[in-house]
């Protein structure tokens, strides 16, 4: 949407020459999300009976603006597009529901008379006519309304879903279960809905007596579940008259789960590669620390190699010194050089008989 950039006063100059409806014609914010700019930028509005004493030359009290703000000057507004009613004020749910309601070809009436039920609406019908009955809760193919009225109820309450389920299969989604639950399947995301009829408590009339609950007449519609529950209920609006709404609810409930998702897949990817690097870092750790041990070995088995050569040059040394050197002597003095190459590791000599 394209942009305008003004200051507070000139905010205040277009606030009191041009009406709210007017505003709302030409930027994309609702009279209240006008009003809640001029708050938040200390901007004085007029109040109800300003334009009608200016239309009259009535004398009127214009509050002046205050220089002094402790913010940034600078407003940037939305222009509205031609056609479109959409306020950038307005909630996401506000904004699917306008959408919803706006479009031409959106099945929005509830019939008195189902013409061409859904699929759905005769499986409905006929589970309640006992002409056919759910081994398991698995056969997604043959689901029915979750309805829980009074039989005089029932017709309205078909009614509703029939046009409910249309509504839905029209903006791509459409009825299933999960886990035996009655969902509305969006995107690959379930979202639990329920229809039933409220109930009015009466209390026992005797000291032992138990409640009594009798049926009102009145509809309520529940959709999700947990912190993300949500209800509609009969009231001076009937839930026929909510259906926008409703789907609009719907479709917010499963893009916030499908975000959900996407998000903990995307934390499980990192927590992975997170987990990844720090075992290569142990790999790392663990092998340099059997290199250093392995190190620390060959050197210390090193150190025994030169002790046991001294210990054998000593030997001849006293050998010679003392006219010693034997056959015996010399036959030894090998033996003893063969066993220190064996151990050396520099030499690793074989040994037929320690290897």
């Amino acid at each position: 949407m394209e942009t305008i950039e003004l200051t507070r006063k000139e905010l205040y100059d277009i606030v009191w020459t041009t009406t709210l409806s007017k505003l709302t014609q030409q930027y994309a914010y609702s009279n209240d999300g006008i009003k809640k700019l001029c708050k938040q930028f200390e901007i004085p509005m007029p109040d109800g009976s300003y334009w009608s004493k200016l239309k009259f030359n009535k004398k009127f009290k214009k509050e002046k603006l205050n220089p002094v703000f402790g913010g940034v000057d600078k407003i940037v507004l939305t222009l509205r597009e031609e056609g479109n009613s959409v306020n950038v004020a307005q909630t996401p749910l506000t904004i699917i529901t306008h959408e919803i309601e706006n479009d031409p070809n959106a099945p929005l009436i509830v019939p008195d008379k189902i013409i061409k039920p859904d699929i759905l609406t005769i499986q409905t019908k006929q589970y309640w006519q006992g002409k056919i009955s759910f081994t398991s809760y698995r056969e997604d193919s043959r689901i029915k309304y979750p309805i829980r009225v009074e039989k005089n109820n029932r017709e309205r309450a078909l009614r509703f879903m029939d046009t409910l389920t249309k509504l839905l299969r029209y903006r791509g989604h459409t009825l299933s279960k999960q886990y035996g639950y009655d969902c509305v399947l969006i995107d690959n995301i379930y979202v639990e809905i329920d229809l039933r009829e409220a109930s009015k408590r009466i209390p026992p009339t005797t000291k032992y007596g138990s409640s009594e609950y009798i049926p009102t007449g009145e509809f309520i519609f529940k959709v999700g579940k947990y912190s993300g529950e949500r209800e509609w209920r009969d009231g001076k609006v009937k839930l026929e008259g909510m259906l926008a709404r409703i789907v609009a609810k719907l479709e917010l409930i499963a893009q916030r789960e499908k975000e959900w998702e996407e998000r903990s897949r995307i934390a499980n990817l990192k927590r992975e590669e997170e987990e990844k690097r720090k075992a290569e870092i142990n790999k790392r750790r663990d092998e340099e620390v059997d290199k250093f041990n392995r190190l620390v070995k060959l050197s210390e088995q090193y150190d025994k190699t030169l002790i046991i050569r001294q210990y054998i040059e000593a030997v001849k040394q006293k050998a010679i010194n003392t006219n010693n050197l034997t056959p015996e002597k010399l036959e030894w003095i090998d033996w003893a050089t063969n066993k220190a190459d064996w151990v050396d590791p520099l030499i690793n000599k074989p040994d037929d008989i320690l290897d």
